[in-house]
């Protein structure tokens, strides 16, 4: 069943990248070289990118993953998948915010924890809040939900079935967001743009043609010219609708197409391409194009947070007619650089981490964290009033505790399995040290604040509640954890 990857696909994740860039500004000289002529709409064509990386991640994550005969450890499936898209996309967050520096603090704490939790698509109001491509990342992460269940589900069923289903669900998904923008709630642009359940359908049917690949096409023996005859075919159906579809006002820029309309012909692209062997793919194949599909998503993830940040260094330098010249190169040359001298020394060095951390502990303390930060607030300021007063020095005490109460407890062994089930010492002693030293580092942040006049006030009450709430909620889960039997020795020796 396993397969390898498939070499030629992976430069067409560039090229979809490259074209979202241009929608959102980046083309500069090298788009308006070409804007004249008609296919030039098919270089600003976001929406119909967007679809496309939808319905090659189902492909890929099929191929990736789709094993009927072994059993799914879901765990080491969210870890990889957490590890393959979160540090940058939490870089590229930290971008924004530096640029909004001046402005951070007012921001609502929900939209902020939206962001960093990767919900943002799912509550319209904040869609498109801080890094605005960033919504199509909580789609992703809602796709790696749904995928092991769907794929449970596939291997149950023969390819006919899952193929019918598929194109089923993509109809009834089309028909549903089509009367709801066109009849019902089109003044709900955000609701119908990014909502995640809205581009499933697309996902779908790339992870139906990716467990066809696996069953039965690559095994076909496909005519090379008819092969290529429908991968043209696809791409020109898709074209010629995109262009045609720039000149029909009832189409809002074309954002309906975001929603899968053509995901079919997308996956006739992704399928005929897969099956393809002639000199195209050979050319694909080159190294320099896989290495520029492999950098595509540090492309993505990063180039609002650059491109603001480049335009405001180059305002101050009174020099903003060389961001139309140097921005696309200067975009590439940051997706290489962020690929191979961060995303991946990052990602080895998660891996290795994560391999000693329960990720439903990491994930309950995360919540345990914030709402430790806001009831000890709570507990000090009765009063509206007073909390929006002081509710700089919050913002300040959970983000300190974001990351520094978070980065101890890694350190101190607090999130291994493997404590769940030692002595009482054993126990209790990486969570008491882990608690107690994120809570000494947090006051100190906080202290500093109040000494240099950046806070206007130092309250020893909330650090001990804080601590005192941290410490109890830690203790408890982990013991709930240890009498249900989660991680018993016998599993974790295996």
């Amino acid at each position: 069943m396993p397969t390898k990857r498939i070499d030629q696909l992976t430069v067409t994740r560039f090229i979809a990248i490259i074209i979202v860039l241009f929608f959102h500004g980046g083309g500069g000289i090298y788009l308006q070289a070409v804007s004249v002529y008609p296919f030039s709409a098919l270089l600003v064509s976001a929406t119909t990118s967007v679809t496309y990386l939808y319905v090659l991640s189902g492909f890929v994550m099929s191929l990736a993953h789709y094993r009927p005969d072994e059993k799914m450890s879901f765990e080491i499936y969210w870890k990889a998948r957490f590890v393959r898209l979160y540090p940058l996309y939490l870089i590229s967050f930290l971008l924004v915010c530096y640029y909004y520096i001046d402005s951070i603090a007012r921001i609502k704490p929900f939209k902020t924890l939206a962001n960093v939790f990767v919900v943002q698509a799912w509550i319209p109001d904040y869609a498109q809040s801080f890094n605005f491509p960033s919504w199509s990342i909580t789609v992703e992460f809602f796709f790696y939900a749904v995928f092991p269940l769907v794929a449970l589900w596939a291997s149950r069923q023969s390819t006919k079935k899952l193929i019918w289903t598929s194109l089923i669900f993509w109809a009834l998904s089309q028909t549903v967001h089509t009367v709801l923008w066109v009849l019902y709630m089109p003044e709900q642009y955000n609701l119908l743009v990014f909502f995640p359940l809205f581009h499933l359908s697309s996902f779908l049917l790339g992870v139906a043609a990716g467990i066809w690949f696996l069953r039965e096409g690559r095994d076909q023996q496909i005519n090379p010219r008819v092969n290529v005859l429908f991968l043209a075919s696809g791409i020109l159906l898709a074209s010629v609708y995109v262009v045609a579809s720039t000149q029909i006002s009832q189409i809002q820029n074309g954002d309906q197409l975001m929603s899968g309309l053509l995901a079919p012909f997308m996956t006739l692209v992704i399928i005929t391409l897969a099956l393809d062997k002639t000199r195209l793919s050979n050319f694909f194949k080159y190294p320099i194009l896989i290495t520029l599909g492999e950098i595509s998503y540090a492309v993505y993830i990063l180039h609002i947070p650059v491109k603001w940040i480049y335009q405001r260094a180059l305002e101050n330098l009174n020099a903003q007619n060389l961001f139309e010249y140097t921005y696309l190169p200067l975009m590439i040359v940051i997706g290489f650089a962020a690929y191979f001298y961060i995303d991946i020394p990052i990602r080895k060095a998660l891996k290795n981490i994560m391999g000693h951390i329960s990720f439903p502990l990491l994930l309950l303390d995360l919540a345990i964290l914030s709402a430790s930060v806001y009831l000890s607030f709570r507990f000090k300021f009765d009063t509206r009033r007073e909390f929006d007063l002081h509710y700089p020095i919050l913002l300040l005490m959970f983000w300190s505790a974001l990351i520094l109460r978070t980065t101890s407890s890694v350190v101190f062994n607090a999130f291994n399995p493997s404590i769940l089930y030692g002595s009482f010492m054993q126990f209790i002693r990486p969570i008491l040290i882990s608690v107690t030293a994120g809570s000494v580092f947090v006051t100190g942040i906080l202290y500093s604040g109040y000494s240099l006049g950046w806070l206007d006030g130092f309250f020893r009450s909330i650090v001990l509640v804080d601590w005192a709430i941290m410490l109890a909620l830690s203790l408890l889960i982990r013991y709930c954890f240890r009498r249900a039997g989660f991680y018993s020795p016998k599993s974790l020796a295996a």
